[in-house]
C-alpha cells in the first residue's frame, strides 16, 4: 500500500490533520495577520481545513497544494459545501512540481508538510522565494522535547540523533535564514493524543470493511507499529509547534 492510500485511510475521520485544534488554527490566523484581500498559499494542504476555514471568515485568495488524490478530492467537495470554492483553489500535485504565482503571496504556510519541499530548512528557503515583500511564513515542525534521546528510542524510532532539532535549534536555523519569530504555537498532549487515536480507529475500521483487501494485515501491523512507538516514545519524546515568521528587513 503506498503511502497516499494509507494516510488516506488512517487519517478518513480528521478534520485537522495536525496535532493542533480550531481554537490554536485561529490564532495562527491572527499570528499572520489574516485580512480580506491577502494572497494565501498552503504547502501541504491536505483536506482544506486552514483555507477553507479561513475563506469562510475572511475574502482571501487561497491556493492549496496536496499531493494525495483523496485529501484534494475530499478538499474541493468540501469547499463548494461551504461555499469558499470561489476563494480557494486545490492543486493536486508535489510541491515542487507546483509553480508559483510570480506576484508571490502574502501568507505562505506549509503546517506539518517540510517534507514535501525536502527538509526543513529547504522547505524556508523555498517558502521565503515565493513570499511578498512584508509578508508572514508560518511552518509547522516536529522536534525533541529532550536531547539526546535514549538509544533505544531512536532505534525503535528509525531515526538518527540529529533526525530533529529542539525547540532552540529550531528558532536558530529560522534566524540564520533571516527570520524573525513572531508567534509561537506550541501542541499539547490532549493535541497530540486527538491526532493519534482516530488513526487507530479508523485503521480497525477500515480492515473489517476490507475483510479480502490484499494489504489488510500490512496496514494492521504498520499501525500497531506506530502506536507502540507513539506510546513507547513519541508522546514522550516529539513535540510540534507551529513557528510563524517574517523576514528581518535587509536579510
Amino acid at each position: 500500500m503506498d503511502f497516499k492510500e494509507y494516510w488516506a485511510i488512517v487519517e478518513r475521520d480528521h478534520t485537522i490533520q495536525n496535532p493542533s485544534s480550531p481554537e490554536k488554527l485561529m490564532l495562527l490566523a491572527d499570528y499572520c495577520g489574516v485580512r480580506d484581500g491577502l494572497r494565501v498559499l498552503d504547502i501541504g494542504s491536505g483536506k482544506g481545513w486552514l483555507l477553507r476555514t479561513w475563506a469562510s471568515r475572511w475574502a482571501i485568495s487561497g491556493t492549496g497544494v496536496e499531493i494525495n488524490p483523496w485529501f484534494v478530492a475530499e478538499a474541493r467537495e468540501r469547499a463548494r459545501a461551504e461555499g469558499v470554492a470561489g476563494r480557494v483553489h486545490f492543486v493536486e500535485q508535489p510541491a515542487l512540481q507546483f509553480t508559483p504565482d510570480p506576484e508571490g503571496y502574502d501568507v505562505v504556510l506549509c503546517i506539518g508538510a517540510s517534507f514535501a519541499l525536502g527538509s526543513s530548512d529547504d522547505a524556508v528557503l523555498w517558502m521565503r522565494q515565493v513570499l511578498r515583500p512584508g509578508g508572514v511564513l508560518a511552518i509547522g515542525e516536529p522536534f525533541f522535547t529532550e536531547i539526546p534521546l535514549p538509544e533505544a528510542a531512536l532505534v525503535e524510532l528509525g531515526m538518527k540523533p540529529d533526525s530533529l532539532r529542539d525547540l532552540h535549534g529550531i528558532v536558530g536555523a529560522l534566524d540564520a535564514q533571516g527570520l524573525e519569530l513572531q508567534g509561537l504555537i506550541v501542541a499539547s498532549q490532549d493535541d497530540w493524543d486527538r491526532y493519534e487515536n482516530p488513526k487507530w480507529r479508523a485503521a480497525y475500521r477500515w480492515a473489517a470493511e476490507h475483510p479480502e483487501h490484499p494489504e489488510r494485515d500490512d496496514l494492521l501491523q504498520r499501525v500497531s507499529r506506530a502506536r507502540r512507538n507513539y506510546l513507547r516514545w513519541e508522546r514522550r519524546y516529539i513535540g510540534w509547534g507551529i513557528f510563524v515568521t517574517r523576514p528581518v528587513p535587509g536579510s
